[in-house]
C-alpha cells in the first residue's frame, strides 16, 4: 500500500494537494533524472516505487518541498489504484515494460490519469498502441517510447514524411552513448532480446535469431556495424510511415560510442523509388531520455487528445530537435 516516508508527505502542511506528476521507479537512475527535471520546472512530484528507504534518499537529494514519496506494491491492485490517482500524470520508468507496465496502465485508465512510459521493447510499445480504442473511449492519453531510440528515430521519420512522402521501405538505426549501466536497462534488453531479430516485410512481422541480418550503415560521421533488433523503433516507424517493409537496427550492446554522444538515423525509400535520409545527433542517452520524458510529461498536463501515442508523435519532430544538445539534419 502507499505510505508516506518520514520528512516527505503526500499531504503538505496539512493541505491535501494532488501532485502534478507521479514518477514510478524514481529511485533508479532514469527516474531520478526525470524527477529532477520536473522539480526544477516547479512541479509537485511524488517519487513512487517499492523501496521506501531508497525513495527517501532520492527525495533528500532533490531537496525540495515539492517532493513527496509513495511506497507502492505493484502486485496490489489497490496500491496501484491509489498511485494512479495521486497525480495528474504518471511517468513509468520500471521495466521490463512488456511484463510490468500493463497493470500500471490499467490503473491509469481506470483513474483517468494520463500515462507515460520509457518502453523500448517492441512488444511493450505495441501493447500500448493496441490500447488506442480503449484509451479514446475512456478519454485518457497513453504515451510510450519516451526515451532515446524510439523517439529519436521516429522523429526523423516524421521529419522526412512532412512534405507528403509516401514510404515503401523504412530503415531506422540508433547508436546510444551512455554514462550508466543500470540493472533496469539490462533486464529490459534481456527481455527484448528473447524475441529475436524482428522486421516487417510486406506488412507482416518476420522473426529470425538475434544477430541475423547484420550490416554496416554510415551515420554520425562513421560506419557502424548494426543488427536488426526487436525495439520500439520498429513499431514507432511503422505507425509514423505506414510502410510495409521496416527494419530497426541498433549498434550491439557493449560496442558503445567513444565520443559519449548518441546518434539516430532514418532512411525512407518512397513509392516513386527515391531515397530520403535524416540524422539526429544528441548527447548522452540517459540525459536525452530524461529531457524528453520531462517534456512529454509536461505536455500531458495540457490534456492532449485521448488515445495511444508515441512520445515523438505527441511532441513532433521540431520539439524533439529542440531538446538540449539535439539537432536533426535532413539529407535528401
Amino acid at each position: 500500500m502507499i505510505s508516506p516516508i518520514d520528512g516527505f508527505h503526500s499531504q503538505r502542511k496539512g493541505m491535501t494537494m494532488r501532485n502534478d506528476f507521479v514518477v514510478l521507479g524514481a529511485s533508479g537512475t532514469t527516474g531520478t533524472l526525470i524527477a529532477d527535471h520536473l522539480v526544477r520546472q516547479g512541479a509537485r512530484v511524488a517519487l513512487a516505487g517499492r523501496d521506501a528507504a531508497r525513495l527517501g534518499e532520492a527525495a533528500a537529494r532533490l531537496d525540495s518541498d515539492a517532493v513527496s514519496v509513495l511506497a507502492v506494491d505493484l502486485a496490489d491492485p489497490d496500491s496501484l489504484a491509489a498511485m494512479a490517482a495521486a497525480g495528474r500524470v504518471l511517468v513509468n520508468t520500471v521495466g521490463p515494460f512488456a511484463r510490468l507496465a500493463p497493470p500500471v496502465m490499467a490503473a491509469c485508465l481506470a483513474a483517468g490519469t494520463p500515462y507515460l512510459d520509457l518502453a523500448n521493447e517492441r512488444a511493450a510499445v505495441r501493447a500500448v498502441l493496441d490500447r488506442d480504442a480503449e484509451a479514446r473511449r475512456r478519454g485518457v492519453a497513453l504515451v510510450t517510447g519516451a526515451g532515446f531510440g524510439p523517439a529519436a528515430t521516429e522523429a526523423l521519420v516524421l521529419a522526412l514524411l512532412e512534405p507528403g512522402i509516401r514510404a515503401a521501405r523504412v530503415v531506422v538505426a540508433s547508436a546510444a552513448g551512455s554514462a550508466y549501466d543500470t540493472e533496469g536497462v539490462r533486464s529490459t534488453v534481456a527481455a527484448a532480446a528473447a524475441e529475436g531479430a524482428t522486421t516487417y516485410r510486406a506488412g507482416e512481422l518476420v522473426r529470425a535469431p538475434l544477430g541475423n541480418g547484420a550490416t554496416t550503415l554510415v551515420f554520425g560521421g562513421a560506419p557502424r556495424t548494426v543488427i536488426p533488433v526487436p525495439v520500439g523503433d520498429l513499431e514507432a516507424a511503422r505507425q509514423a510511415s505506414g510502410a510495409p517493409d521496416i527494419t530497426a537496427y541498433a549498434v550491439p550492446r557493449g560496442a558503445g560510442e567513444p565520443d559519449g554522444r548518441s546518434y539516430g538515423y532514418a532512411e525512407i525509400n518512397d513509392v516513386d523509388g527515391r531515397r530520403h535520409t535524416a540524422e539526429l545527433r544528441t548527447g548522452e542517452g540517459f540525459a536525452f531520455t530524461a529531457a524528453l520524458a520531462a517534456a512529454t510529461a509536461t505536455r500531458l498536463l495540457d490534456a492532449p487528445a485521448p488515445g495511444a501515442w508515441t512520445a515523438a508523435r505527441l511532441l513532433g519532430a521540431e520539439q524533439i530537435a529542440a531538446l538540449p544538445g539535439t539537432g536533426i539534419e535532413l539529407g535528401r
